[in-house]
């Protein structure tokens, strides 16, 4: 066995948890959830796609049979879907131990449903709504747990303004847009980590490492990633870090950025507090009409 597996296996809180996870259909986010499955949680994916969804849960229903799947449709890029797929999930009842925020979007150009940068919309925006939807449920838990799945292409994170993340994606490629929407990704679970409203939620933001997956299906990957292809982690590598930090009890500084399994140092715009709580008080604006 791995030393990384040793490690997870032996800090695992507990070994039935629930874990809501988004973007499973493929890449790391399909790897995590067999993973997890491997580990006796019970899922609830939430996805855009029900075909891909469903051959993803025939999969895990041979690994681990024993595990409950329930399928929660979801479209990141539209609020209103993200409040529906919160409502299902609630109904249940059910506490939740983990939310794994791991579906991104890089290259689509455009508008949101809801009139927002679709980079900001959906890697941040949808994300912080359904954050705030599942609250309840996650102080249902005795050890609730918050990843956001982020990057190290925020370092090159361009910020255009406020009033420009209500207009259609400006770069070529998208790649400053994505940048900044990972800088979101991390200035929000620093914010969760401080508010009175979370308290006892532990919260990181993880790097997964360099991985060729369909995120780059809208967009062709920087010349610099290309001459480093030999030395890329595939999917299930590119997985491990969100595993670790799933279930690690290393006391880690609540809201830290995780690379390789321990805290990294950020850039200058996610160390900016005042940016950090402009992003919080903005993107409760932007959602305020379904909580």
């Amino acid at each position: 066995m791995s030393t990384l597996l040793k490690t997870i296996d032996k800090n695992v809180v507990r070994l039935t948890m629930n874990i809501l996870i988004t973007g499973t259909t493929s890449g790391i986010g399909w790897e995590t959830a067999i993973e997890l499955a491997k580990r006796n949680c019970n899922l609830f994916l939430a996805n855009r796609s029900k075909e891909k969804t469903d051959e993803l849960i025939r999969q895990i229903t041979k690994i681990a049979p024993q595990v409950k799947v329930i399928y929660l449709p979801i479209e990141l890029d539209d609020l209103q879907s993200v409040k529906d797929a919160a409502t299902q999930f609630l109904t249940l009842n059910e506490p939740l131990d983990i939310l794994i925020n791991n579906a991104g979007l890089l290259g689509k150009k455009g508008l949101t449903k809801d009139g927002y940068e679709v980079a900001f919309g959906t890697n941040h925006l949808g994300h912080f709504l359904l954050t705030q939807l599942l609250r309840p449920a996650l102080l249902k838990s005795q050890t609730p747990r918050i990843l956001n799945l982020a990057s190290n292409a925020h370092r090159s994170a361009e910020f255009y303004g406020w009033d420009d993340l209500r207009t259609p994606t400006k770069s070529e490629e998208g790649y400053p847009e994505y940048g900044f929407s990972k800088v979101c990704n991390m200035l929000h679970v620093q914010e969760i980590a401080q508010r009175e409203e979370y308290q006892g939620v532990t919260t990181y933001s993880v790097h997964p490492g360099v991985i060729l997956t369909e995120i780059w299906r809208h967009t062709s990957p920087p010349a610099t990633l290309v001459a480093t292809t030999p030395f890329l982690k595939d999917a299930n590598e590119g997985c491990q870090n969100t595993l670790f930090c799933a279930f690690t009890k290393d006391n880690f500084p609540n809201g830290s950025f995780i690379v390789s399994k321990k805290p990294s140092d950020v850039s200058e715009m996610v160390k900016d507090k005042h940016l950090q709580k402009e992003l919080w008080e903005f993107s409760m604006k932007a959602v305020q009409a379904y909580l």
